[in-house]
């Protein structure tokens, strides 16, 4: 027994100095394994750089008309205009004192997240931003001349001289208004536009560096004009346009200085006998490459309604474009546009309302002699859908969302505006990047809506008159007979001419608003102290937002959708909560 006991306590023996072996092993292996990890160098984590998509621009919107409408005569001067790639740095708003109304917190209704994040204006997610796109090199997104303004919130700040600042979601300003009467917008894309309502019904729109127009009454005989005074490229030339009234609000329609022979609206309306090639001669200009992708005219012409179209589609494009490169704080970096280009159909549709313009003006021809207003725009009138092609970037509301609509995208309106309404919904047929997504329901000022139509009116008559001189040249055919007719002026063309001061009003116009906004805006960063802010907030019903603001001056009620348009600002409501605040 005692043999059999010490054999076993042996084998414990054993086993347990096997066991310590193992683990000292296994420990030293450990050690070997560190230290060789030691010896090679430390290998980074990786890194993600979110990709950087420069945003193609949004016309101001304007509170009220008038509204500005591009419409170069004489095409801009192929400068080009090359930037860096200098990024503007993150910023994060830092909070200021001075805000006197607060109007809508970041957070939208689909959000969580009570922190806004750092923004530079670039790579807004979602696809619809709300304005702070990309700027010029070295130009904050939330600056005045270079310096940084407002934290990330749309906000309307009053200052104690009593101008005021309206800022978008991210921001960046949108509006300022000067205490002596100056309205200054900021369209999404940066450029600027300055307007200021002078005794005697005269009108001043500048944008930077004396583009603009000046405008003022007319009257030939009983009847009143109006006439508005380009000045582009230091060329003075004169428009006009007829007023009409919709809902108490003055619209300025536009009105031909002279109309062809019938003939030559109907060749201009009828197809060529055989499809003709057109050299345009675009390959080299700076605004055809910063579109690349986004247009492209037509191989072949099948009439010249068609050649009208790309007429249309390129002397928008050019006008956007010198607008851009003469803003120093507008966004002069091109997109990837060739990602949503022009599609056929859409181009088809933008044929046809070149037709029905040209019907339009045929009509007004037949009747010019007596003076008489040919009755309401084409918008209002509801023979059939209307198409617009957006001269110059606006903000816009999508469903209780701001977007964007810059340059050559193109709107339709199926129906026509309610009675007495101050907008009208639009669907968005074509556009680009992070503008409103196509296909989608957008909100329009009728008065931006008119001035597109302004745009196209004056510009397919531009078009005429190039189609007419040019007949023979370039693959044009040659006007047959009937279509030869010389054009006939208006009565009332002989009294409308260029204001010879309209440059030097732009230039001083453009001048006092720089002084006067950077004063607005100092102020209202500076703060006036007094009681906390008076609050409209997204989830409000319409009854709290009466409580703060009063009854609105008007209100455009979609259904369970509702719109309520203040001085300063306007309210979308949608199912009785707010949704929006611009």
């Amino acid at each position: 027994m005692n043999i059999i006991r010490t054999g076993k306590a042996a084998r414990s023996g054993w086993i347990g100095t096997g066991i310590v072996i193992l683990l000292l092993a296994f420990s030293a292996a450990l050690g070997a394994q560190d230290k060789d990890k030691d010896k090679k160098p430390s290998k980074p984590a990786p890194t993600h750089s979110a990709p950087s998509r420069s945003a193609p621009a949004p016309h101001s919107e304007a509170a009220a008309p008038p509204t500005h409408e591009h419409g170069a005569s004489t095409p801009p001067s192929n400068t080009g205009h090359n930037p860096g790639n200098t990024t503007p740095p993150a910023n994060n708003g830092n909070n200021r004192p001075g805000g006197t109304t607060v109007y809508s917190p970041n957070n939208r209704p689909s959000g969580g997240n009570n922190t806004p994040p750092a923004n530079n204006g670039n790579n807004r997610p979602g696809g619809n931003p709300s304005g702070g796109f990309n700027r010029s090199p070295g130009t904050n997104a939330n600056s005045v001349n270079g310096r940084s303004s407002f934290p990330a919130r749309a906000t309307i700040y009053h200052a104690p001289g009593g101008g005021q600042v309206q800022t978008r979601a991210d921001g960046s300003i949108r509006e300022v208004r000067t205490s002596n009467g100056a309205i200054i917008h900021h369209a999404p894309d940066g450029v600027r536009r300055v307007e200021v309502v002078r005794p005697g019904g005269r009108v001043i729109v500048a944008n930077a560096r004396g583009i603009g127009y000046v405008q003022r009454p007319l009257v030939v005989g009983n009847t009143t004009f109006i006439q508005r005074t380009y000045v582009v490229n230091n060329v003075s030339y004169a428009r006009v346009y007829r007023p009409w009234v919709w809902g108490g609000v003055s619209f300025s329609v536009y009105t031909p200085v002279r109309f062809y022979s019938p003939g030559f609206y109907a060749y201009a309306y009828t197809p060529w006998a055989r499809p003709i090639a057109y050299g345009w001669g675009w390959g080299g200009s700076p605004w055809f490459g910063f579109y690349g992708g986004w247009f492209t005219p037509y191989p072949y012409y099948a009439s010249p309604a068609f050649w009208l179209t790309d007429y249309l589609m390129a002397q928008t494009l050019q006008d956007a474009y010198q607008a851009r490169m003469a803003d120093a704080a507008a966004n002069a970096q091109a997109a990837n546009y060739g990602a949503t280009p022009l599609t056929p159909d859409v181009k088809q549709a933008i044929a046809d309302e070149v037709k029905r313009q040209l019907d339009q003006e045929r009509a007004e021809q037949q009747s010019v002699n007596s003076m008489q207003a040919s009755g309401p725009p084409p918008m209002f009138s509801g023979n059939g859908p209307h198409v617009f092609v957006v001269a110059s970037s606006l903000d816009v509301d999508s469903g209780g969302q701001t977007c964007p609509v810059t340059e050559g995208d193109v709107l339709q309106l199926n129906s026509p505006p309610p009675p007495n309404a101050a907008y009208a919904q639009i669907v968005v047929l074509a556009s680009k990047g992070q503008d409103c997504r196509k296909g989608s329901m957008v909100s329009v000022a009728l008065a931006d809506l008119q001035e597109m139509q302004n745009q196209m009116r004056a510009t397919i008559d531009q078009g005429l008159g190039d189609l007419q001189s040019k007949q023979g040249q370039g693959g044009l055919p040659t006007l047959p007979p009937s279509a030869a007719g010389q054009a006939t002026n208006a009565p009332y063309a002989a009294q409308v001419k260029p204001d010879a001061t309209a440059a030097s009003d732009l230039s001083q116009v453009s001048q006092d608003a720089d002084r006067a906004e950077q004063d607005v805006v100092n102020q209202s960063m500076s703060g006036s102290g007094g009681a906390p802010p008076a609050t409209v907030a997204l989830g409000q019903s319409i009854q709290d937002v009466e409580a703060i603001m009063g009854k609105p001056s008007n209100v455009a009620d979609l259904g369970s959708k509702k719109i309520y348009v203040y001085k300063d600002l306007k309210i979308t409501f949608v199912d009785g909560k707010v949704t929006d605040v611009q």
